[in-house]
């Protein structure tokens, strides 16, 4: 009976926090009289909902359709992909570290590339969500076929258990709690491909709606469809819980889901160079037989050496947007991480608050941060500050949770030990911190991809300077060389702080 109840308790407490916090809205609005320009009343956003109920439910039903369709696609090959990488040790350490490479490279930054090629259809809208979906559903899903537990591999070897009997009763199980998480990652980054495509070029949808909302200063409306995108996150995400709750296995011997990796052991250190070193020349090969291939490429897909030039020609000029680009990161990616850690470290000391959290961190994970960049624009105008809370919202997330779950890793058997020890408070918060590092680091590489993401984002719509305005800037002025050459300083920023993270969790990897 008090299970049940606490099980009553979560959402009951979540639907009362979330009310709370619109009452709160509400009352704050009446009393400080902000203008509706700056920050409208929920009541005033509900009207705005009922005054373009037509036009909205057009919109809302034409994005739905591409974000679901295109999750679709980057679901279906990811976990396809991971089937067959996790059949091939050579082949995943040669693919491996050629889609880690694409990965860095925010999608934001090839997007108007992808519009030029393919025009501003359904199919790249379509192509955009597919892409960004495919790499953490990829990732996830390799994970989990190969963290298998060996003993019941074994068991099912020695009495000529056939290759679909040991898929479907040890490799599918173990698999599937690491695939639904790579598919939650994946599920609002499918919302933010399509709106970042209708942003760029789109007549219609709710990206585009923002936009047209947010120029004609309608900031109510702006946040009509914000609200709209967020409950299409929240939709989707609610799908995949509960497939998740439906498909799981149970193991009745308690053998925890995420067991002993059968894909060979790690590779050394020479051999994953070796193989990342092939991977960037395979890279550097397909783009050569594209340029000689693909047509049109001209307008849009310059050779190697015209990049090369294009980067000797002015290294001043890149040298000073990447540092550019680098602050705005550098203070985003602070003020998320000191706020990130901070409700990650409550959640995981305090866990009665987290049905309280818990409602504020799916909204956050399930917005798109590009929507958040007309709302900034309105609010502080092309600013450093601007850049900074977009930027912090792209990176507050990863830390937040990586840090809730680091700090909750200790094993059981340490907890006793420490229980028959009566060891100081303190002392335990310290063993929590040790467990927890490897775990915080990932997060923190994970809020680095997603940071460079948003600092493009950032100079697009809400700053000046840095890599994002180049692109920008080659795009618009038919310059493909300066945008390829600004793309190549962010692969290269992006992989060096992405090698530091992994470098620094390795050594504190205990």
């Amino acid at each position: 009976m008090r299970q049940f109840v606490d099980g009553l308790a979560r959402p009951v407490v979540a639907a009362v926090t979330l009310a709370a916090a619109l009452v709160c809205w509400q009352v704050a609005t009446v009393l400080t009289g902000v203008p509706t320009i700056l920050l409208p009343a929920p009541t005033a956003i509900a009207g705005a909902l009922q005054g373009h109920r037509a036009d909205i439910a057009g919109h809302l039903v034409y994005t739905t359709f591409e974000i679901g369709l295109g999750w679709l696609v980057g679901v279906g090959a990811g976990v396809a992909f991971a089937g067959v990488m996790a059949a091939s040790r050579r082949l995943r350490l040669a693919v491996y570290p050629l889609l880690l490479s694409v990965r860095i490279v925010p999608l934001v930054a090839i997007a108007p590339l992808l519009i030029v090629a393919f025009g501003a259809t359904l199919y790249t809208r379509v192509l955009m969500a597919a892409i960004l979906t495919f790499f953490p559903v990829t990732v996830a899903s390799l994970d989990g076929l190969l963290s298998v537990p060996s003993s019941q591999l074994d068991l099912l070897r020695s009495v000529e258990a056939s290759t679909w009997a040991r898929i479907r009763h040890v490799r599918l199980p173990n698999a599937l709690p690491s695939v639904f998480a790579g598919v939650k990652i994946a599920t609002p980054l499918a919302v933010e491909g399509v709106l970042l495509a209708e942003f760029l070029a789109a007549s219609r949808g709710l990206g585009y709606a923002v936009l047209r909302a947010a120029a004609d200063l309608e900031t109510a409306l702006v946040f009509a469809h914000v609200t709209l995108i967020v409950g299409v996150g929240l939709t989707l995400f609610g799908f995949v819980s509960v497939a998740e709750r439906l498909l799981r296995w149970s193991d009745a011997d308690g053998v925890s889901a995420f067991g002993t990796r059968t894909g060979g052991g790690d590779a050394p250190l020479s051999e994953r160079l070796r193989f990342g070193a092939v991977a960037l020349c395979l890279l550097a090969g397909l783009w050569v037989v594209g340029t000689l291939t693909v047509p049109n490429a001209d307008a849009f897909l310059p050779a190697p050496p015209e990049v090369a030039s294009r980067l000797l020609a002015a290294p001043g000029l890149f040298a000073s947007a990447t540092l550019g680009s680098l602050s705005k990161l550098a203070a985003g990616w602070a003020l998320g991480a000191a706020v990130g850690g901070a409700v990650g470290a409550l959640v995981a000391f305090f866990p009665r608050t987290r049905p309280v959290a818990g409602p504020f961190l799916v909204g956050t994970r399930v917005t798109p941060t590009i929507v958040a960049a007309p709302l900034l624009l309105v609010w502080f105008g092309i600013s450093v500050s601007a850049a900074t809370v977009l930027i912090a919202l792209a990176t507050f997330f990863p830390i937040a949770v990586a840090t809730a779950s680091g700090l909750t890793t200790l094993p059981e058997t340490h907890r006793s030990l420490l229980d028959s020890v009566a060891a100081p408070r303190r002392a335990r918060i310290a063993v929590r911190l040790r467990y927890g590092v490897p775990t915080v680091l990932a997060g923190v590489k994970l809020s680095l991809v997603s940071g460079l993401s948003g600092v493009v984002i950032a100079e697009w719509f809400v700053a000046n300077g840095g890599l994002g305005v180049l692109v920008n800037q080659g795009m618009r002025n038919f310059q493909p060389s300066l945008t390829y050459a600004a793309i190549v300083c962010l692969f290269a920023l992006g992989l060096s702080l992405f090698g530091s993270a992994t470098l620094l969790q390795r050594r504190l990897d205990w």
